[in-house]
């Protein structure tokens, strides 16, 4: 089995979707679990050869060349997702799948989506609203206090979260200022 299919934490395992393959056209989507049970090299094999998936770049563009949708899998852990490019897919349509641009894909705390034509990861909107009332609480606290905790956010960094974070960070500074305390 390809390493090129399976990510070792979560955070590549982001990154492999949004990166690797939603910016080079792959939109549709499935998300699924490998049973405890289950072999989870050999579900590898059997998804690989029942999708086509290859990497022969020739080949993906033979079939691009024909309207036929390309299918890539990345696995983490028992999770797995099926990516797929515009076209037709025999097996792949067969399945329910989502469109990025429509249905963000909601993983742990992530949710990625498609954002003015560009890959967008970002912290659950459930997630981040409770993140922000943290910070609504304790945004009068010690400067020190609330940038320490700020900092030990677990999040993974990506432009998404990084602007979510800029825009708490401005929050926090507008109640500040309005009670006279520092800046963070």
């Amino acid at each position: 089995m390809s390493s090129r299919y399976i990510a070792t934490s979560s955070a590549q395992f982001l990154r492999k979707i949004a990166v690797d393959y939603i910016r080079y056209g792959y939109i549709r989507y499935a998300l699924r679990e490998i049973p405890a049970i289950k072999d989870v090299e050999a579900v590898d094999r059997k998804l690989i050869e029942c999708y086509q998936i290859t990497s022969c770049r020739s080949r993906r563009a033979r079939r691009r060349a024909q309207k036929l949708s390309n299918v890539v899998y990345v696995r983490y852990g028992h999770t797995f997702v099926l990516l797929a490019t515009e076209g037709k897919h025999h097996t792949f349509d067969q399945i329910m799948s989502h469109n990025f641009r429509i249905d963000p894909l909601l993983y742990q705390n992530y949710s990625i989506g498609i954002h003015s034509e560009k890959p967008d990861v970002r912290v659950r909107a459930i997630v981040w609203s409770k993140v922000k009332r943290r910070f609504e609480m304790i945004a009068l606290h010690e400067k020190t206090e609330v940038q320490r905790k700020l900092n030990a956010l677990p999040f993974a960094r990506f432009p998404g979260i990084i602007r979510q974070k800029r825009k708490l960070v401005h929050r926090i500074n507008v109640r500040r200022k309005r009670a006279g305390l520092a800046m963070l």
